[in-house]
This record gives C-alpha cells, structure tokens and sequence, in this order.
C-alpha cells in the first residue's frame, strides 16, 4: 500500500544510472548525455552513432546509444546494444534491468523472466551494485490513455509487505492512483490506521503474515480488491492482464 502526497521523477522510463546505486562506465559525448537527459532521443541516437564511428567498441558509447533507441522505442535495436554490453560487462545491472522493460514491451515473457532471474540471483548472492533493498521500474502500461509505470520490490515493503506497485502520476509527478500485489492480512492491518506510505513501516508482526495476497487499488478517496490469490504469487504476466482487464471498465 502506497501512501498519496508524495512525488517522484517520472520523466524517463528507461532505468538510467541515476536511479541504481552501480557506477556505470564514464566517457563519452557529454552533448549525447545532454541530449538524453532532455529527452531528446533522436538527436541522441545521431550522436552516439557518429561517436562509436571513431569509438569502436567504447562501452558509453554502446550503452548511450542502447539509451536512446530505448527512448525512441525502437526495443529490439535496443536489445542488441544492450546484449552486447553484457557480452563484454555481464554485471553491469543497469543494462540487465532495461533489458527487463524492453522484453515487457516486445511481451517476451520467458524473456522477461530470465533477466529478472539475472538480478534475483546477484541480489541473493549480495552481488556490488545492487541492492535488494531498492525496487526495479519492469513494465509501463497505457490502458484508456492513461499511463501506469509498474514496480517490482525484491524482498516485499512496508507495512503491507507489497510485492508489486502499478503507478498512476499527476502531471505534477505526484501519485494520482495506485495498483497493489500485497498481503492481503498485512494490508488490511496497515489500513486500519489510515494511509501507509510505502517504505515507512518495513517490519510487520509475524502474525499478520501470510501466504494469501492480494491486488488491491487505491485512490485518494476510496480503495478496494481486484483479485485474491490465496495460494502463491501470480506470475506477472497473469497479473498484468488481470489489471489491465480491470482497468478496462474502470474510471481511475
């Protein structure tokens, strides 16, 4: 469960260096880095293009360019310059997490779950660069024309233990409505005392645990259940479709 008035940067979905706490290669064109910062993929994508003419084989360079295809949505060029940076860095996990959104985007699921389980496994072994403690951005749905940019926590957060957050943002970057796969007993705890703002309260008492989950929705004004799953977690391709099913006939 996810508290509202908080704000958050929600200018890029590509997942850059700025939001991972892994160093990533220094170098390259600083106009090209400009020219991402601001948004500006195509005149990026020119840049880095003419870089690695005279840069062959230049990692930024590579990843800039990778970075900019990403954010023209040009998803399986991307995947290539992402692929072969990890042939030459495998642990370089910012490359790794947007190759995670870029099979979301293509629906590659088997994909999809294969890069996750790169990053579940350096967070089980306590790999440098990665921390199991922050959450990954793994998907960005647009259903009615209203946009949702979707979370995963590695180990579950807050005081309702959420596994998965799907994000509705105001123009002023501040959360208008919210999706949550959470447990079930431990969200209902939570709200009992009103709103919970994700990360506030991490310890839970053993006894609100459970196995049981649910996806529940929450607005300012009013929240509810979409669906309960009493016996595992969903993989996430089940639960993205029933979200975006539900969405479908709502008015969020």
């Amino acid at each position: 469960m996810a508290g509202f008035g908080f704000k958050t940067g929600i200018a890029l979905l590509l997942v850059t260096a700025a939001v991972n706490a892994q160093s990533v290669p220094q170098g390259g064109p600083s106009e090209g880095k400009q020219a991402l910062a601001s948004g500006d993929f195509a005149k990026a994508k020119t840049i880095y293009q003419g870089y690695l003419k005279t840069h062959a084989g230049s990692v930024p360079g590579e990843l800039g360019l990778a970075d900019a295809l990403l954010g023209l949505h040009e998803y399986e060029a991307a995947e290539q310059e992402y692929r072969s940076i990890t042939a030459a860095q495998p642990e370089l996990w910012i490359v790794h997490k947007n190759l995670v959104l870029i099979e979301a985007a293509l629906g590659r699921w088997d994909e999809f779950d294969r890069e996750r389980a790169v990053l579940r496994a350096a967070r089980e072994r306590g790999a440098p660069g990665i921390s199991a403690r922050e959450s990954d951005v793994i998907d960005s749905i647009t259903v009615r024309g209203k946009r949702w940019i979707v979370r995963e926590y590695y180990e579950p957060v807050g005081r309702s233990q959420t596994r998965y957050n799907f994000e509705q943002f105001s123009p002023d970057g501040k959360v208008k409505a919210f999706i949550s796969l959470e447990s079930e007993a431990a969200a209902k705890a939570a709200a009992v005392g009103g709103s919970v703002a994700i990360g506030g309260e991490p310890k839970v008492n053993a006894d609100v645990l459970s196995k049981g989950q649910a996806l529940n929705w929450y607005t300012g004004k009013a929240h509810g259940t979409i669906a309960r799953y009493p016996r595992e977690e969903p993989k996430y391709e089940t639960l993205r479709a029933a979200v975006v099913r539900w969405l479908r006939i709502q008015t969020l």
